[in-house]
């Protein structure tokens, strides 16, 4: 297959040392996430003590909020321009009138403020690249890279939404309005979450890249995962339920047929979607509701077999 010719949108795979910035910020300012992620426990206090307390003070500032995603919108359009610095000598070279029209064109949301959101981005993208990002472990980019470069060559083996499925471990970016491009971006620091933004008729989606720095022979952390996410009575539920289902089902309709908490749910329904054994549809940024993904009994089943086979 050369191209799908019925795609709703067009499907592109990216990488750039400055979209990992963009995602190592990310994972340090949601700090609700600190505990969910692959990273060590104490990576956020180790990252906090080698900071100035100028940024340091700044990045506690921070949240994942509307400003953030204008911010993530400014290096995304920019990311053409080459590397991180390159970027941000772009950004801060920009007339106010130049910046607005390429915000506006871009489909990024539009700020009262947008000189100081310019200068805020300029102080987080440089602060942290001088002091956390450029002496981060080589391997890690290299890696990505990698990735990407694998992710490329499979796009003409599978239709659109089999490769966005496949690459993001169960996505479904459902036709919509306007939507005419998706751009998957392989990252390290915020694993086995994913981060997606909307701007005009792009939809850029961070995924979880399966990049590790570890030195053992054991399975990886997303293959370890998928084991232990299944010894649990009620996701085993879930999933039964959403195999049974004849269309997706949304978080609320899981509850109800769960009998259990909101947030109990909203664990566990985390936990199988981490491992892959759900889908997650999305109207743009917003969360559809799940349905099950059987792809990953086979590959489970192929991570197992793999390991004992290992010499």
């Amino acid at each position: 297959m050369s191209h799908d010719v019925n795609a709703p949108y067009d499907v592109h795979v990216a990488y750039g040392p400055v979209f990992e910035l963009l995602s190592s910020l990310h994972t340090f300012i949601c700090r609700k996430a600190y505990k969910k992620t692959d990273l060590s426990s104490g990576w956020a206090e180790q990252v906090r003590g080698t900071l100035s307390p100028s940024l340091s003070a700044l990045l506690e500032s921070m949240e994942i909020n509307t400003d953030w995603k204008v911010i993530y919108g400014f290096v995304c359009m920019l990311s053409d321009q080459g590397g991180i610095e390159e970027v941000v000598d772009r950004l801060e070279s920009q007339t106010l009138p130049e910046l607005k029209q390429q915000v506006s064109a871009y489909g990024i949301p539009l700020s009262d403020d947008m000189e100081n959101l310019r200068k805020l981005a300029l102080q987080l993208l440089s602060g942290w690249n001088e002091e956390y990002f450029r002496h981060m472990d080589t391997r890690i980019l290299s890696d990505l890279k990698l990735e990407a470069e694998r992710r490329k060559r499979e796009k003409n083996v599978y239709d659109s939404m089999e490769w966005v499925d496949r690459i993001t471990n169960g996505f479904r970016f459902e036709p919509s309005a306007g939507l005419t491009q998706v751009l998957l971006v392989p990252q390290y620091h915020f694993q086995p979450m994913n981060i997606i933004y909307q701007f005009g008729s792009l939809l850029l989606c961070h995924y979880s890249a399966g990049v590790y720095v570890q030195e053992d022979d054991f399975l990886s952390p997303q293959e370890y995962r998928m084991i232990r996410c299944l010894g649990e009575k009620s996701r085993l539920k879930i999933l039964k339920y959403l195999y049974q289902s004849q269309s997706p089902r949304t978080f609320i309709e899981i509850v109800r047929h769960l009998k259990l908490s909101k947030g109990i749910t909203h664990d566990h329904i985390f936990k199988l979607r981490a491992a892959g054994f759900i889908h997650a549809h999305f109207d743009g940024e917003t969360l559809l509701g799940y349905s099950a993904r059987l792809a990953a009994v086979d590959e489970m089943h192929g991570s197992i077999l793999g390991y004992m086979e290992r010499r």
